[in-house]
C-alpha cells in the first residue's frame, strides 16, 4: 500500500499533464519548445554555476585544500532542504488537502504519512542533485575520481537532509500556530521569510572582507561552519578521507532523530489535519465601508488581494524587488562587496552601469505574476469569464499588478545605486527608460505564456507557482530576452556610446514588446470565448 500511495502522489503532483496544463500528446509543438527551454535553463545553469565552483575547485586544488568543497555541498543541500521544507511542509504533512478522502480508507495514518515524507523527500533528493552536480563535479574532478568516495557520497546524501527536514518541519508547524493568531497571519509569515532572507544577505556582506570574491569569501564561514555543526565534518571526512566510521557517525544519527520524528509526529499530524489552525479574528464593530472604484483598478485590487493571501506565491514572484531593495540600499554601506559580487556573478571588464543593467534585468525577469495569475483563478475562473468585463481589461490588470510590483522598486534602485556609485545622472534616466520598457515587455509576454498555457486544473497552488509551464516558460523566457539584449550591447558596443547603446535596446525592447502586447488583445478573448463554450 506505501508504494501505491506514493506512485499515487506523484503522479497527482508531477505528471507532464498536470505539470505543463495540457496533454503532450495533443500539443507535440508546445511540448517540443518546453523541452528546449529545459536544456536550454540546463545549459545556462550548468555554464554558470558550475563555471564558478569549477573555478573555485582550482584555486582550492592549488592551496591543496579541495576537501573544503565538499563544506559548500553541504551548505548547500542544507539550506535547499530549509526553502523546500519550510515552503511544503504544512500542505504535505500538516494540513494536506486529501485528508477527507484518505482518512475513512483502510489505510494506517502511519502509512500515510510515510507516503507523504517520500514524496517530499523525493522533491529534496531530485532539487538538490541537480543544483550540487556542478559541485560535485569539481570535487571529482580536481580530486580524481574515486568509486569508494562516489559510494560513499551517495549514502551521505542520501541521509544527510533528514535532520534539516525535521527541524524545519517542525519550525513550520510552530510559525503556523502563532501567526494564526493574528489576523493578518499570511502576511506576518511573508514578512518573517522576507525578513529571513535580508538578514542572511546582510550577514553575508558583513562577514566578506572586500578583497575577496563572494565564493572565496564563504571558505572561512563554511569552515567554521564545519566546526559547530558536527555532521559536515563528517560528511567532509567520510568522504575525502574514505573514514567509514564517519560514515556511520552521519547515517546512524540522521536515521535515529528521523525515525523518532516520524513516530513521534503521527498524533500532531492528526490532530492538525482533523481541525486545522484556527485564526483568531475578533470584530471590531466598525461599520461596513463601500469604496467606488474604476474597473480597472478594482481588478487590480483583486490581484493585490491574491499575492498577498497566498505566502509562497509573494515570496517567489517577489523575490526579485526584495533583492533590488536590498541589494541598493546595501550598496549604500557595502558598496565594494556589492560590486565585487556582479563582479564575480557576471564577470570583469564591464563598467558599472553594465552590471546594474544585468542585475536589474535579472530581478524584472524573476517578476513573473502575469505568467501564472490567470492560472490561480483556478476553479473560480467561471466566476472571472462571466463578468460583464472585457477579457483584454482583464489581462490587463495582471499586467499592470506586475508593473506595480517592480517598477517603482526599480526607479527606485536606480536612483540609490546612482547615488552611492556616482552614475552620471543622464545615465541613471536612460538606465529608468529601459528597465521601464523591459518591465513591459516581460510582464506582457509572461500574460501571453499564461494565455496560451493557462493551468485551472490544480490541486495545490505549490503546481502553478512553482511547477507549471507558465511559471518556467516566465522566467526563462525573461532570461532568454536578456541574452537577446546582451548580444545586441556586445555587437554595437565598438560603434556607438553607451547613452546611445540605452537609447537603441530600449526602442528594440519596445519593438519586442508591441506584439505581444496585441497578442494578449487577441488570444485573452478567443480564450475566454473557449472556455465558456
Amino acid at each position: 500500500m506505501f508504494s501505491k500511495l506514493v506512485n499515487l502522489f506523484l503522479k497527482e503532483n508531477f505528471s507532464l499533464k498536470r505539470i505543463l496544463g495540457f496533454d503532450y500528446k495533443k500539443s507535440k509543438i508546445k511540448a517540443i519548445l518546453i523541452g528546449l527551454a529545459i536544456v536550454y535553463a540546463l545549459a545556462v545553469f550548468i555554464g554558470a554555476f558550475g563555471w564558478m565552483f569549477f573555478d573555485l575547485g582550482k584555486v582550492l586544488h592549488q592551496m591543496q585544500q579541495t576537501r573544503l568543497i565538499l563544506n559548500f555541498l553541504v551548505v548547500y543541500i542544507i539550506g535547499l532542504s530549509v526553502i523546500i521544507v519550510f515552503f511544503r511542509a504544512n500542505g504535505s504533512l500538516f494540513h494536506y488537502k486529501d485528508y477527507e478522502i484518505l482518512s475513512p480508507l483502510p489505510i494506517h495514518p502511519r502509512t500515510v504519512l510515510m507516503a507523504k515524507l517520500s514524496v517530499l523527500l523525493i522533491i529534496l533528493y531530485v532539487s538538490s542533485f541537480l543544483l550540487t552536480l556542478p559541485i560535485v563535479f569539481s570535487y571529482f574532478y580536481w580530486t580524481g575520481f574515486s568509486f569508494t568516495s562516489a559510494i560513499i557520497y551517495f549514502f551521505a546524501f542520501l541521509v544527510l537532509p533528514l535532520v534539516p527536514v525535521v527541524i524545519m518541519s517542525l519550525i513550520a508547524l510552530g510559525l503556523s500556530f502563532v501567526t494564526s493568531r493574528f489576523r493578518k497571519s499570511k502576511l506576518l509569515n511573508i514578512i518573517l521569510l522576507f525578513s529571513f532572507f535580508i538578514g542572511i544577505i546582510l550577514w553575508s556582506f558583513s562577514l566578506n572582507e572586500t578583497t575577496l570574491n563572494p565564493l572565496t569569501g564563504q571558505i572561512e564561514i563554511f569552515n567554521g561552519l564545519s566546526k559547530n555543526y558536527p555532521p559536515m565534518s563528517w560528511f567532509m571526512m567520510a568522504i575525502h578521507e574514505k573514514d567509514l566510521f564517519d560514515l556511520l557517525l552521519l547515517v546512524l544519527t540522521h536515521i535515529i532523530v528521523f525515525t523518532v520524528f516520524v513516530f513521534g509526529i503521527q498524533s500532531i499530524v492528526n490532530y492538525t489535519n482533523q481541525r486545522g489552525l484556527r485564526q483568531n479574528i475578533k470584530a471590531d464593530g466598525k461599520p461596513i465601508k463601500y469604496q467606488e472604484r474604476g474597473i480597472l483598478s478594482a481588478l487590480v485590487q483583486k490581484e493585490v488581494k491574491k499575492f498577498f493571501s497566498i505566502p509562497l506565491y509573494a515570496v517567489n514572484a517577489g523575490l526579485g524587488p526584495v533583492l533590488l531593495v536590498v541589494l541598493s540600499i546595501g550598496s549604500l554601506f557595502y558598496r565594494s562587496q556589492i560590486e565585487g559580487l556582479l563582479v564575480e556573478m557576471v564577470g570583469s571588464g564591464l563598467q558599472v552601469e553594465v552590471l546594474l543593467m544585468i542585475l536589474i534585468g535579472f530581478c524584472i525577469a524573476m517578476t513573473y505574476t502575469s505568467a501564472i495569475s490567470l492560472s490561480l483563478e483556478g476553479k473560480n475562473f467561471w466566476i472571472v469569464k462571466s463578468l460583464p468585463i472585457k477579457a483584454e481589461k482583464i489581462m490587463l490588470a495582471k499586467i499592470v499588478f506586475n508593473l506595480l510590483i517592480i517598477l517603482p522598486i526599480t526607479v527606485i534602485s536606480i536612483l540609490l545605486f546612482g547615488l552611492s556609485m556616482q552614475l552620471l545622472w543622464y545615465n541613471q534616466l536612460l538606465l529608468i527608460l529601459l528597465a521601464s520598457i523591459f518591465a513591459v515587455l516581460i510582464s506582457s509576454m509572461n500574460a501571453v505564456i499564461n494565455l496560451y498555457m493557462p493551468k485551472f486544473n490544480f490541486m495545490n497552488e505549490v503546481e502553478v507557482i512553482k511547477q507549471s509551464a507558465g511559471a518556467f516558460l516566465g522566467i526563462f523566457g525573461g532570461f532568454a530576452l536578456m541574452i537577446t539584449n546582451g548580444l545586441v550591447f556586445f555587437l554595437l558596443q565598438k560603434h556607438l556610446s553607451f547613452e546611445l547603446l540605452l537609447i537603441c535596446l530600449t526602442s528594440l525592447n519596445f519593438l519586442l514588446a508591441f506584439p505581444f502586447v496585441m497578442i494578449v488583445k487577441v488570444r485573452s478573448q478567443k480564450l475566454f470565448n473557449k472556455m465558456q463554450a
